[in-house]
């Protein structure tokens, strides 16, 4: 047995073959001419959604987030509804909507704030407020009550469990038709207004509305005020509606108080509710319980 083979020979290469070979080598050895390639930019959709794209329709189905675990980061709201203080252009009409109509003088007003409205071209005063001037001495039992967009306001004299005054108040601007109600005014309990917010109950709830909507019923809103605990720097709140989860939409802390508002669109009916969920963080981030 030997090892030293013989190659195989290799056949001559044709002119063709030669010309081919020699033209490879010279458009490797030229500089390339780059052309920008083209590129699809997704969509960018929110942690827990996903798209799709079918000829030519971007279809997107949201999952939003749970609420949170210790420890764990929790993705954050991408809408708000704050807009700063209520200007001062409205503040004679925020007052005004806080007053009862037995009421001898507007009460004064403890805390208000700017808010997005109900629509798209609306925005929203909300209040809290104290009347220390107590009520009107004359009888009004003459006088057709007054209502504010077709609903009457609640009767005068505060009952025994709201003698300390504090009422919130709400007025919707520009008033519009497709609005609903465009004011309102009611009474916040003793009870509530003297419980203290702590570290295991960030939150402690004065007032809120599960069911205000616009009038053609396509808008249904829920919204609510809080006294927060002075750890609490950040609220969020979302929708839960027939099983489904909105979107977690900042609220507002400011001065000891806390607001939040959702909204969901479809085709209600009178008296439908809308299940809200809250949570709060502290300035570092951390979830602070709220229940």
């Amino acid at each position: 047995m030997t090892l030293d083979l013989e190659p195989p020979r290799v056949p001559p290469l044709t002119t063709a073959e030669r010309s081919r070979m020699r033209n490879q080598l010279m458009d490797r050895a030229r500089p390339a001419t780059r052309h920008p390639a083209r590129r699809w930019i997704a969509p960018v959709v929110s942690v827990g959604a996903v798209a799709a794209v079918v000829a030519g329709t971007l279809a997107v189905t949201q999952k939003s987030p749970d609420t949170g675990v210790a420890g764990m980061a929790t993705p954050e709201a991408k809408v708000g509804v704050d807009l700063g203080p209520v200007p001062n252009a409205d503040l004679a009409k925020i007052t005004a909507e806080c007053l009862f109509p037995d009421e001898a003088a507007p009460a004064d007003l403890v805390w208000s704030r700017h808010v997005r409205g109900i629509t798209n071209d609306s925005t929203t005063l909300v209040a809290i407020a104290r009347n220390t001037k107590g009520p009107i001495a004359q009888s009004r039992a003459s006088q057709p009550p007054a209502t504010r967009n077709g609903r009457g306001p609640a009767k005068g004299g505060a009952p025994s469990s709201a003698k300390l005054g504090y009422r919130f108040c709400m007025a919707r601007i520009p008033p519009s038709a497709k609005l609903g109600a465009i004011g309102a005014v009611g009474r916040i309990d003793d009870k509530a207004w003297r419980a203290e917010p702590t570290a295991q109950r960030g939150l402690v709830a004065l007032a809120s509305t599960d069911g205000d909507f616009t009038n053609n019923l396509t808008t249904l809103q829920a919204w609510r005020l809080y006294r927060a605990y002075p750890d609490v720097a950040k609220v969020e709140a979302r929708y839960v509606l027939d099983g489904k989860t909105g979107p977690w939409t900042s609220g507002v802390v400011h001065d000891g108080f806390a607001y939040t508002e959702v909204q969901a669109a479809g085709k209600f009916i009178v008296g439908q509710k809308l299940k809200t969920e809250v949570r709060a963080f502290d300035a570092q981030g951390k979830q602070i319980p709220v229940s």
